[in-house]
């Protein structure tokens, strides 16, 4: 009997082929989810589009928050220019308003004038 078995098994335990093709407990649960896979197509493409749009929403959403805070310095910056230039026209102002007393009205010397000066038209 038992070289028969021997003989006919050569030498290879009958249960070889079982432990080469791993745990029973990870083996279950690997088709199991294959066949969810299969049926939802969850795992081969839902959670890489999930990723794709997650990263998506996040470069868009860090984009437009420079863009806005470019687009709100600027304006800053321009508020604060016409500020200044207002207030320069402001002092300019007051400055002509005081030299208003001085001022008076003078002929331009002939010389001077363009059109009454044919000896620098040449």
């Amino acid at each position: 009997g038992r070289l028969a078995q021997n003989a006919a098994m050569l030498g290879v335990r009958h249960d070889v082929f079982r432990r080469a093709m791993g745990n029973d407990f990870l083996r279950y649960w690997w088709r199991r989810t294959k066949r969810f896979d299969q049926r939802t197509g969850l795992l081969s493409a839902g959670f890489p589009l999930a990723l794709t749009m997650f990263a998506t929403i996040s470069v868009a959403t860090v984009i437009l928050d420079r863009q806005f805070e470019l687009r709100d310095l600027r304006q800053r910056s321009l508020s604060q220019r016409e500020a200044s230039l207002q207030e320069e026209h402001e002092a300019l102002r007051q400055f002509l308003k005081g030299t208003e007393d001085e001022y008076e009205m003078k002929k331009i010397p002939d010389n001077y004038r363009i059109d009454a000066a044919p000896a620098l038209k040449r």
